[in-house]
């Protein structure tokens, strides 16, 4: 049967009207002009792109969600208003205006928020901690490693250690033979002997010295023979023996000199008699003091020299040992050569019988080394505990003094160099707290100590650096990491977990729980660590708003309302 198409249009319009009456009655349902439809399943919780909430700005509450058709629609109203409402939807500039006088919600059931897992948080009193980001390096503290160089130029005997090894203070690491060192051992051995002779002259010369006072001042004072006698055991070299004899004849041609004076005055000896007799006196006396004042000055000039060569030679001893230690010689190496140096007792000759008495005797060269095959080889030794991180040198190479041929490094903490731009280096300052991650994700917490007080001229970077503990050895240095600074915190401030937040319209917005609604609120934010965020204005301590799955809600307004009205298309 062929149906005109204009009675079927308006059999069509008929029925629209029924079933949009039909809606209106049993489910209370409006659609207001200018919306699109969107298929939604029957579980999806309705979206309404302008459906108010009367509530009070200043304290968050709601007095119940009005249904957009009832809110904005007086009765009566015709649809020439929801065109014109339609066209004004496309003015993006009047309706940005428009959303500042009106707050947006949605209304979900309790299935809706359980299936969408939608939860709430309140606004709370809490801390928020401002971090920088800022990249670093792991690197080897410099304290820390050591470059090891040959002591003396030689050949390598001997190689112990390899690439990788731990090694402790004082281990051996190679041994190398030089002849300077034996050079240099031989030096110490004679400069020793010297110090050792010396050590015999010295305290003769001493005692002669000060016994010889002692008989100076006796003979001075004119002491008695006893008293005089008492000194004969003593050591006082050939001056003992001139000093008496000139002191004898001192005595002697003065006694003679003060009986013709005598006699002489009595008239009973001749005027002759007498002056030879003052002539031998005066003689004497003369070469008495002569002797006494060469006595003194030959006795002290011989205790000063012998105390200057006393001092010399261990001068050059020490010369010599100094010399020795950088050639490579070792505390027990010198040790060692001390105990073949003679001591003074030793060098005193032996006075018996015995031919075959080798007491007092040098020994030679060949008897004090004996068969010492390895005399002019040292050893390279490690200065602390650590790693060898670099090995240069191979049996049998030549190698100098200039030759690195290991490199020991303490990894046992390391240090972490950060790279600070010059924009926030004034909130970086030793102690602040900081989080080093690895490429692998793992997590250290340490402090900076140490603030760098140059900026690099090619990079504008500064440098902050940290130490962390490598007992493990999980930090290699030459790993790149991230690093976390902690600058600051602000503390008792508003804050809402930061995944509340949700940009509409290109402003900060949350979804505000009032009643059964959940109601867009437009904030102010302030500083956020991403875990917290400060609230400045907007919301009220105790206020509940989403914290998981905000998205949810946004998304819903955005697909219900087009794009056009709810969020004008800006998403972020």
């Amino acid at each position: 049967m062929n149906i005109p198409w204009k009675q079927t249009t308006t059999c069509l319009f008929a029925v629209g009207i029924l079933l949009g009456y039909a809606l209106f009655q049993n489910e209370n349902l409006s659609v207001p002009s200018g919306w699109a439809f969107a298929h939604h399943d029957e579980k999806d919780f309705p979206v309404h792109a302008e459906h108010e909430c009367d509530h009070d700005h200043d304290h968050g509450s709601s007095q119940g969600c009005q249904h957009p058709l009832h809110a904005d629609k007086a009765p009566g109203q015709d649809n020439h208003d929801h065109d014109h409402h339609h066209d004004h939807d496309h003015d993006h500039d009047h309706h940005h205006d428009h959303d500042h006088d009106h707050e947006r919600s949605i209304a979900l059931t309790q299935e809706q928020i359980t299936r969408f897992g939608i939860k709430t948080s309140p606004v709370e009193h809490g801390q928020i901690h401002i971090e920088l980001r800022a990249p670093g390096e792991i690197k080897i503290i410099t304290d820390r490693m050591a470059h090891i160089v040959p002591r003396s130029a030689g050949i390598v005997r001997d190689v112990l250690k390899s690439l990788g090894d731990s090694v402790h203070a004082n281990e051996d690491l190679a041994w190398i033979e030089s002849d300077e060192l034996v050079e240099a051992k031989l030096n110490f051995y004679a400069r020793q002997t010297e110090v050792e002779c010396c050590e015999i002259e010295f305290p003769r010369a001493k005692e002669i010295f000060e016994n010889t006072t002692k008989l100076l001042k006796l003979l001075e004072s004119e002491a008695s023979e006893s008293e005089i006698a008492l000194l004969d055991d003593l050591e006082m070299g050939a001056y003992k023996g001139t000093l008496l004899t000139a002191y004898a004849s001192y005595e002697s041609t003065q006694t003679i000199y003060e009986r013709e004076h005598s006699l002489y005055t009595q008239e009973i000896t001749s005027e002759q008699e007498f002056l030879e007799a003052e002539t031998l006196f005066k003689q004497a006396k003369a070469e008495f003091f002569a002797a006494m004042d060469t006595a003194r000055f030959e006795t002290f000039i011989a205790l000063t020299q012998a105390t200057q060569k006393r001092q010399i030679g261990k001068f050059d001893a020490i010369a010599a040992e100094k010399q020795l230690r950088l050639r490579g010689a070792l505390d027990e190496d010198i040790a060692a050569l001390k105990r073949m140096v003679p001591s003074a007792a030793d060098l005193i000759p032996c006075l018996c019988s015995d031919p075959n008495c080798r007491k007092g005797t040098l020994p030679s060269m060949e008897e004090t080394l004996g068969n010492q095959t390895q005399f002019g080889w040292y050893t390279l030794r490690a200065p602390f505990d650590g790693t060898v991180i670099e090995r240069h040198l191979v049996l049998g190479e030549s190698v100098d003094k200039s030759s690195e041929v290991f490199i020991i490094a303490d990894l046992s903490n390391v240090w972490v160099d950060l790279s600070i731009s010059q924009d926030v280096l004034s909130s970086v300052q030793e102690g602040l707290p900081v989080t080093i991650k690895l490429p692998n994700g793992i997590e250290t917490d340490t402090t900076i100590e140490f603030v760098g007080p140059l900026v690099a001229p090619n990079t504008r970077m500064a440098l902050a650096r940290t130490t962390l503990e490598n007992l493990q050895g999980r930090f290699r240095p030459g790993t790149f990491v991230d690093a976390k600074i902690r600058v600051s915190s602000a503390t008792d401030v508003l804050s809402i977990p930061s995944s509340s937040i949700q940009w509409i319209d290109d402003k900060p917005c949350v979804f505000l729980k009032t009643n059964d609604c959940y109601e867009i609120r437009v904030v102010e934010i302030g500083a956020t660590d991403r875990q917290r965020t400060e609230i400045l204005r907007g919301l009220s301590l105790g206020d509940l708003v989403v914290s998981q799955n905000a998205f949810h809600l946004k998304a819903q307004l955005t697909q219900a309302a087009g794009g056009a009205h709810a969020c004008h298309g800006h998403s972020h």
